[in-house]
């Protein structure tokens, strides 16, 4: 007796049935009806058999024989579909196989499968050339169409399922009606008829992970060196850096531990971090947490800092680019993401700063291939498993050309081929979470993490996903406000993830850079005050309803750097960012006071003018030791207030407010001059007041242990 190819397992949930769309569809159905009942009797009829088997001897080997001949020509269901399991992440490439056999079992590869996608009884339109299908291949190994269907960006969680049909003769298969069945004057019915299987599985989302909103981030992402200066302007040792952190109002520094930047000695896969850095953890998180700050370190995913020099860098495989021209390949300074010994390097760093009780949370830099250009050597994988149109001969095309053609597309062709272009984007950002889920896997971090993420499209563009990240096992997603070349297109990046995310499904933590040309120069104003009102319109509106968790300000080192200020001083881009991180607190009610300024626009220079601060206790209980202090900023100075020692804020001098009683408010006076012109700067002068309050022991949602800070900022022109 011949074999028949043994069908895959399915799903125990898996269904099949006869569709049609001709006019006699409701007979067809009836005719199902009593084919299923005489399908009943058939197995009936076996049952009996095997029992004859055992008392009736040679007559029940007879029947047994015949039995068998039976099933060997009698085959059921002319197709199966199968899906490896019950439930995926939206990161997921989920595959399916469908076997389409003949009525004698064989299987058919001339006759393809229409597969589609249902959620909620509705058909699910994705990314890819045809949309709405599931593109299959035959595989003659498997004997069988396979394919992967990618959810997109995003997808609703719940209940799907695959849905394969293929066009048959109802007539071929052992169910058909006998004629005897059929009334004499009863017309068959005509039409097309399919065989119809389905696949139910479930897209899952993890849950947001729980964090206490309200963080606030000043990042240091250069190497570690011993000796710094301070938002005064006085030299130190290292730990003049964690004056700017507290300067600002952070509660948290990240620092950039592991990179890939050769010293002298070179690096290797077995060092594949510079030591200086990774040496330096241990000592910013102690005096991090002497201070009663948080600490965080990074790692530096998939970059490397240039590479002069071959022999002093890691052997790894690394993101190959090519010429659109000439079809010639180099090598980026990208590590690729197909070399798994990266992986396992950030997993094995993960996994150290999880043990180290000087950190407080890891994250990710550069957890992508190079956005300008490079990744080329993932084309054949990427062509293998999404549904793009590929050209006649593909397969038969040399490597470099499928490169170059794949380059094309996405770099020259993204308008003209949408399709084409997310499927490279999404199917790098699917590659990208899976690899962050292995990582967290591999090294059981269990402390908060973080994923730095370029922000135009959500990602999208970069091969990076919110939604993706957050499943892989992310708690924080970092988006960096400052990769945009104008106002008009940040606000269109803003609308753009308003429009993509929905409330509670991510944990934001945005932030902006320190960068005078970033900010296009003077072109929109002050540009700290740009920078200000970058990070407060993200924190409003990046969540249509609501609020991200948190914000970041980019970097120290950037602040005392005369080539990222401009004609303004350090002290305002970090007191820039200090009164964007009090409007963050102040969204979600952490602090005991809400404080609002009331100042001209403009005032003549050199002469005294009046400003107001309004402070309201939001608590049911006083808010003691209440004090305004003036930060020094350029050309501006404060008019009878009290001196504070050196030592004591910054020098700032202030004016005493005392206590505000439970759930009242105050409005106090201060006076200001702005001391001379200066055209650089179009006469703008930043004017800084910070509010202080001596520690309680404060009502959620009131976060105590936060820095006891609130700044608001003001630029007035000078007339």
């Amino acid at each position: 007796m011949r074999q028949r190819p043994e069908l895959p397992p399915t799903m125990a949930s898996q269904r099949m049935r006869i569709s049609s769309v001709s006019p006699a569809g409701q007979r067809r159905r009836a005719q199902a009806r009593r084919r299923s009942a005489c399908c009943c009797g058939c197995m009936l009829l076996l049952c009996l058999a095997i029992v004859l088997i055992a008392f009736r001897g040679v007559l029940g080997r007879l029947l047994a024989r015949d039995s068998e001949q039976e099933q060997a020509s009698a085959v059921l269901s002319p197709l199966a579909i199968h899906t490896p399991q019950d439930a995926y992440w939206r990161y997921d490439l989920i595959p399916v196989t469908v076997r389409v056999v003949d009525p004698q079992g064989n299987p058919r590869s001339d006759q393809p499968p229409r597969i589609i996608v249902t959620h909620d009884g509705k058909r699910v339109t994705t990314i890819g050339h045809e949309g709405d299908r599931v593109t299959v291949r035959y595989d003659g190994k498997k004997q069988a169409w396979v394919g992967n269907w990618p959810p997109g960006w995003n997808p609703e969680p719940g209940r799907y399922q695959f849905e394969a049909r293929v066009e048959i003769d109802p007539t071929e298969w052992p169910w058909k009606v006998s004629a005897g069945e059929e009334d004499e004057d009863e017309e068959r019915p005509e039409g097309e008829a399919w065989a119809v299987a389905l696949a139910p599985f479930e897209i899952r989302a993890r849950e947001r992970p729980p964090m206490e909103p309200g963080l606030c981030v000043a990042t240091w992402e250069f190497d570690f060196r011993s000796r710094f200066r301070g938002p005064d302007d006085t030299a130190g040792d290292w730990t003049k850096l964690f004056e700017w952190v507290e300067y600002i109002g952070a509660d948290t520094l990240w620092f950039r531990g592991a990179v890939t930047q050769p010293p002298d000695q070179g690096l290797t896969l077995e060092q594949p971090f510079k030591p200086l850095n990774l040496e330096a953890i241990p000592r910013l998180g102690r005096e991090a947490h002497r201070r009663g700050l948080k600490f965080g370190t990074w790692a530096v995913a998939y970059a490397t800092y240039p590479r002069t020099d071959e022999s002093k860098n890691p052997d790894y495989d690394y993101s190959i680019d090519i010429s659109r021209s000439t079809g010639q390949t180099t090598e980026t300074d990208y590590i690729s993401l197909y070399d798994d010994r990266r992986g396992q390097h950030l997993a094995d760093f993960f996994r150290v700063m999880q043990a180290s009780e000087h950190v407080d949370m890891v994250g990710l830099d550069y957890m992508r291939t190079d956005p300008g250009s490079g990744g080329y050597e993932l084309v054949d994988r990427f062509a293998a498993e999404m549904p793009v149109e590929l050209p006649e001969g593909w397969e038969s095309w040399g490597e470099r050309r499928r490169q170059k053609y794949v380059a094309v597309k996405v770099e020259k062709e993204y308008q003209s081929d949408r399709d084409f272009y997310d499927c490279w984007n999404w199917w790098r950002a699917h590659l990208g979470a899976d690899i962050i889920r292995r990582i967290i896997q591999k090294s059981g971090v269990q402390k908060p993490t973080w994923v730095f993420m370029l922000s135009w499209w959500h990602g999208m563009q970069h091969g990076q996903d919110p939604p993706m990240f957050t499943d892989a096992g992310i708690t924080m997603l970092a988006p960096m406000l400052y990769e945009v070349d104008d106002r008009p297109q940040f606000d269109a990046m803003v609308e753009g993830w308003s429009e993509y995310l929905r409330p509670g499904q991510v944990n934001l933590v945005v932030g902006d850079q320190v960068d005078f040309l970033r900010h296009q120069r003077m072109k929109y104003g002050p540009t700290p005050a740009e920078l200000y009102d970058r990070m407060v319109t993200a924190h409003r509106k990046y969540l249509e309803g609501g609020f991200t968790q948190g914000a970041f300000w980019h970097d120290i080192n950037r602040a005392v750097n005369p080539n990222s200020v401009g004609p303004f001083d350090g002290r305002e881009w970090a007191l820039a960012g200090a009164a964007a991180f009090s409007t963050v607190r102040d969204t979600w009610k952490v602090y005991p006071l809400h404080a609002e300024l009331s100042a001209p626009d403009s005032a003549p220079i050199a002469n005294a003018f009046g400003v107001e601060v309004t402070v309201e206790n939001l608590t049911k209980q006083p808010v003691e030791g209440v004090r305004i202090s003036l930060c020094d900023t350029p050309h501006m100075v404060g008019v009878g207030l009290q001196e504070a020692p050196e030592a004591q804020l910054w020098g700032e001098p202030y004016t005493d407010v005392g206590t505000i009683p439970a759930g009242q408010a105050v409005e106090v006076p201060i006076r200001v001059r702005i001391t001379t012109a200066d055209a650089q700067r179009r006469n703008q002068t930043m004017l800084a007041l910070r509010i202080t309050w001596d520690e309680g022991d404060f009502q959620p949602p009131v976060r105590n242990e936060l820095p006891r800070t609130i700044v608001l900022m003001k630029y007035i022109r000078g007339i």
